[in-house]
């Protein structure tokens, strides 16, 4: 299993942080809606066989690096992210919680989402976790140009909801309200739960590897996914793009090295040369220690 992250910098005078206002505009930001990613946040809590490769493939989000780049380079301009009182990424459960976390009160018309191709449903547009959305709350009076400037780089930008006085989370689809919460019901998490549990005492993990002879029992090991080379998945992704990254995947003298931090420099301007650098650990994904316990598999990750 791949573990990422984006490692984002950006100057402490672009940022503002306001409670978005009566009247105010969510604007959605970046790709368009489809109906991959659909269920991908609880699939991906879920365990898998080979009979998901043909079930789940529409939990699995289709990413596009060009609108990624995209939404980069607008979010180093001053200009666009001064103009943002509140912005959200497009993760789990999709407009449903990336626009329904920005107010209290919102009015969410999921017409105007964006889509891919014809077809989708209320229930899709609200819950499809596409990926390369933003949604930004922004005053009245500068969503044209906020319109305006992401067109300069190339991205679209639609209106898809108000803040309103009423806090409530209310979705129309074709003139019909398919979804009418209270904020408060939402912010009470619903009926409180309560469930006894019993901890079974830890165990030590030993692997064992299969075969008779010493030889058998290295070929096996080493043959092992949590033990064989990486470096053909690894190089599949080329992260020298951007000129970035300061130490390549595979360190010493013939590459055969792992490296085991990443070191990458955090562009902040896009004028500015020699950013200071920014080092952040990478964690590894023990697949048989989580197939034994995923408490001791997630701690150890």
């Amino acid at each position: 299993m791949e573990i990422g992250a984006v490692v984002g910098a950006t100057p402490a005078s672009h940022v503002r942080r306001e409670c978005p206002a009566p009247g105010d505009v969510i604007v959605l930001l970046g790709g368009r809606t489809g109906r991959d990613g659909i269920g991908g946040a609880t699939g991906s809590s879920k365990a898998h066989n080979l009979g998901s490769l043909d079930h789940c493939g529409a939990e699995v989000q289709k990413g596009n690096a060009p609108i990624e780049r995209k939404l980069q380079r607008l979010f180093r301009r001053e200009d666009a992210c001064k103009m943002i009182k509140r912005c959200n990424d497009f993760g789990a459960g999709g407009v449903s919680v990336a626009i329904g976390e920005l107010a209290d009160g919102l009015y969410i018309d999921l017409n105007k989402v964006t889509k891919k191709y014809d077809g989708l449903d209320g229930t899709e547009l609200a819950i499809s976790e596409s990926q390369e959305r933003m949604a930004v709350a922004l005053a009245p009076e500068d969503v044209d140009k906020f319109i305006a400037i992401a067109t300069e780089e190339n991205l679209e930008a639609t209106p898809v909801a108000k803040v309103t006085e009423e806090k409530r989370l209310n979705m129309v689809w074709n003139g019909v309200s398919i979804v009418n919460i209270s904020r408060e019901f939402l912010n009470s998490n619903g009926a409180e739960k309560h469930q006894n549990v019993h901890v079974e005492q830890g165990t030590v993990w030993q692997p064992q590897w299969s075969g008779i002879t010493f030889a058998q029992k290295m070929k096996n090991m080493v043959g092992d996914l949590n033990v064989c080379s990486k470096k053909g998945l690894s190089e599949r992704f080329d992260s020298t793009i951007g000129a970035a990254t300061v130490p390549v995947s595979y360190t010493h003298l013939t590459l055969p090295t792992k490296r085991i931090v990443l070191i990458s420099l955090v562009v902040v301007s896009l004028k500015k040369k020699n950013e200071p650098t920014r080092q952040a650990a990478i964690w590894s994904w023990l697949s048989s220690i989580r197939r034994i316990t995923s408490y001791r598999g997630s701690l150890m990750s």
